[in-house]
C-alpha cells in the first residue's frame, strides 16, 4: 500500500513538469537536439545499399553471394557424423561448404530453372575443385538438379537479404527452415 502512495504521489509531483514538457515541445513544433541527433543516426544505420543479383533477389551491397556450382551427395553419407558434430540425413534440407561458417543459413538459387532453397550449412566441402556448395539429396530435388547431378546456382546468406526479398521469399524461407532439422 506504501508503494501505491509513493507512486502516486511521484506522479503528482512531477508527471505535470512531463506534461508541461510534451506541451511545449507540440506548440512550437521542435524537437529536442537530443532526438534530431538520435533520429539521424538512425537513418544512416539504417541506410542500406542493395543489389538485385538475381530478379527480385536483391541483397546488401557490403554482401559476397557466391556463384559456382553445386552438387549434392546422398546415401552412402546417411546416417554419418557431419563436420558440425550432427548426423547427415539426406532428407533435410542441409548442404556442406567450404568457406561458410557451420549454422549459416543460405538462400540457394538454381540459374538454370530459377528455383530457390533454404538451407543450412552443417558440414564441410565440396572435396571436388569447381563446385561451391554439395546440397543434401532432398534440397538438390527441391532445386530440381537431383537427375543432372550439378548445377550452376548462387549461394546468398539469408542475412544479406533485403527485407523486400525476405517478404518476397518468406512462405518458402520458413518453410524450408523447418526442414533443416
Amino acid at each position: 500500500m506504501k508503494g501505491v502512495v509513493v507512486l502516486l504521489i511521484f506522479g503528482f509531483l512531477f508527471g505535470s513538469e512531463i506534461n508541461d514538457l510534451e506541451l511545449n515541445i507540440r506548440k512550437e513544433r521542435r524537437l529536442p537536439k537530443e532526438f534530431l541527433e538520435f533520429r539521424e543516426f538512425l537513418r544512416e544505420v539504417l541506410k542500406e545499399e542493395y543489389v538485385e543479383v538475381a530478379p527480385g533477389i536483391k541483397v546488401s551491397a557490403d554482401c559476397k553471394v557466391e556463384r559456382g556450382i553445386a552438387s549434392w551427395y546422398g546415401g552412402r553419407f546417411h546416417g554419418r557424423r557431419t563436420a558440425s558434430g550432427e548426423i547427415y540425413n539426406l532428407f533435410k534440407f542441409t548442404a556442406a561448404s567450404r568457406t561458410l561458417p557451420l549454422g549459416t543459413y543460405v538462400l540457394v538459387r538454381n540459374e538454370e530453372n530459377g528455383k530457390v532453397i533454404t538451407v543450412r550449412i552443417n558440414d564441410r566441402g565440396p572435396y571436388v575443385d569447381g563446385r561451391i556448395i554439395d546440397l543434401s539429396q532432398a534440397a538438390a530435388y527441391k532445386l530440381g538438379m537431383m537427375f543432372k547431378g550439378i548445377a550452376m546456382v548462387q549461394v546468398i546468406p539469408l542475412r544479406c537479404l533485403s527485407p523486400e526479398s525476405l517478404i518476397r521469399f518468406y512462405d518458402e524461407i520458413i518453410y524450408d527452415l523447418a526442414n533443416t532439422y
